[in-house]
């Protein structure tokens, strides 16, 4: 049995059924005729929600019929991140200690705004457990593959939800970010993902990893589908938020860029330099900005104290789990840490938090977006115990997240944009804004985009 990928992007898509060109219940049986076929190959996706997805589908078709405009992203199909709620169904969340959980009464308020939009959710997407890792490998539900090459991982935690779209079920794919969890994916997937500044979106209905660190956005296969995703996330409740990144990509304004060095080249391979370096090369004008890696080390291990300090006290229950075996000797590890972890050493980790933030925003007073690596480099093998970078050995469940943990610190919000080479495995960069300024990093995004030949219409 074989299926046809969605080779259209979302916009594409959305304008043929809103035209009666297409039908939105013939692009979900597409998608679950094409996951069915072809995902024991890649693993991304862990449930369908055929029921769901067919009615919500023919309900749009509904709407065409009858002259009304089911919305922006009409009968598009998406994936969800397993810790989103979807009304009818268990939020998982990459745990078995949840599968015997009552299902969601109603969506998460992201799911729901996409499909206010006219999307159609298909599905839940594979996770690291409880979000926490940064490889795509559950211990309980099997790895997330890499559609490049099977043989790689996907960075993680929203693994699931990257592979997809890079297998071609779907154009876009909720997720979430705590420490990086959707730049890296999207940097080994090759796609174009958000994650905007803290609090920007509604976190309710998904599942909480650290509460204060969380970020929900999403992914999209091409440049041109990002701004209606993001738009669609922000909902009715902030159109200026929406128009003031329209406004940016269109202007055309000139940016202050910098890039990021020191430790974010110290720990960035060759390949990854190079994708900086290709993204660098879009802009008039690049100032370079080094920032010590003693400086960084102490960043990352005060944000793993805000990590494991929350994550102990969202999900200490885990510890009394009927079955030990769902919960990781890792995640279990994870949680004890945290629970020992004193409420002074938490506070202390936040005053460096905010000492932080105050360090980078001296930047914004000079330029409007930063360019980092996303990840040290592409995609590990699952074979890789470590891997040379510079002449230091990483390991990647240790270092896939530690170019992108920083900036998640700072509560910064990012566009991740592919960078790689034709002939290349994915790699991206970070375009990171000050806050409040996701705008200037869609504009940057666009200069990239156009270098990479991708349709830049903001339309």
């Amino acid at each position: 049995m074989s299926a046809a990928p969605l080779a259209r992007d979302a916009r594409a898509l959305a304008r043929e059924v809103r035209a009666g060109r297409a039908s939105a219940e013939a692009l979900v049986r597409t998608v679950l005729a094409d996951v069915a076929a072809r995902d024991a190959r890649y693993h991304a996706v862990s449930m369908t929600f055929e029921a769901r997805a067919l009615s919500d589908a023919r309900r749009v078709d509904a709407a065409v019929r009858a002259g009304r405009d089911p919305g922006p992203l009409a009968g598009v199909p998406f994936l969800v991140k397993s810790n989103f709620d979807v009304a009818g169904y268990t939020t998982v969340a990459g745990s078995p200690a949840r599968l015997a959980l009552p299902t969601a009464h109603t969506d998460a308020t992201l799911v729901a705004r996409l499909c206010a939009a006219g999307a159609v959710p298909v599905g839940a997407t594979h996770m690291d457990e409880l979000a926490c890792g940064a490889t795509g490998e559950n211990p309980h539900f099997g790895a997330v593959r890499l559609p490049a090459d099977p043989a790689r991982m996907t960075g993680g935690s929203s693994s699931g939800s990257a592979a997809a779209i890079a297998a071609g079920y779907v154009p876009l794919a909720l997720g979430s970010d705590t420490n990086g969890s959707i730049r890296a994916p999207a940097a080994l997937c090759g796609l174009w993902g958000v994650k905007p500044d803290n609090g920007r979106l509604a976190m309710q209905g998904c599942l909480p990893y650290a509460a204060s660190l969380d970020v929900a956005g999403g992914f999209a296969r091409s440049f041109s589908d990002l701004l209606p995703l993001y738009e669609a996330l922000l909902g009715e409740q902030d159109a200026a938020e929406a128009a003031r990144v329209r406004a940016a990509i269109r202007a055309g304004t000139a940016l202050r860029v910098a890039v990021l060095t020191g430790g974010f080249e110290q720990f960035a391979d060759a390949q990854a330099r190079r994708s900086v370096q290709r993204a660098a090369a879009c802009f008039e004008h690049v100032e370079q900005e080094p920032i010590d890696e003693a400086l960084l080390a102490e960043v990352r291990a005060a944000a793993l104290t805000v990590s494991n300090y929350e994550l102990a006290r969202a999900h200490r229950a885990l510890l009394d789990a009927d079955d030990p075996s769902c919960v990781s000797e890792r995640l279990r590890s994870r949680i004890v840490t945290g629970l020992s972890t004193s409420d002074a050493a938490y506070a202390q980790a936040l005053a460096q938090r905010e000492a932080w933030c105050a360090r980078m925003r001296t930047f914004f007073a000079r330029y409007d977006v930063l360019i980092a690596p996303a990840t040290p480099f592409a995609a590990p093998r699952f074979a890789d115990a470590s891997i040379d970078v510079n002449g230091t050995l990483l390991e990647p469940a240790k270092s896939l997240g530690r170019l992108t943990q920083p900036v998640s610190f700072a509560a910064l919000p990012v566009v991740s944009a592919p960078c790689h080479a034709p002939d290349e495995l994915p790699t991206g960069v970070q375009l990171i804004g000050a806050q409040g300024t996701l705008a200037a990093c869609f504009a940057a995004a666009r200069s990239i985009a156009v270098q990479r030949g991708e349709d830049v219409d903001a339309s």
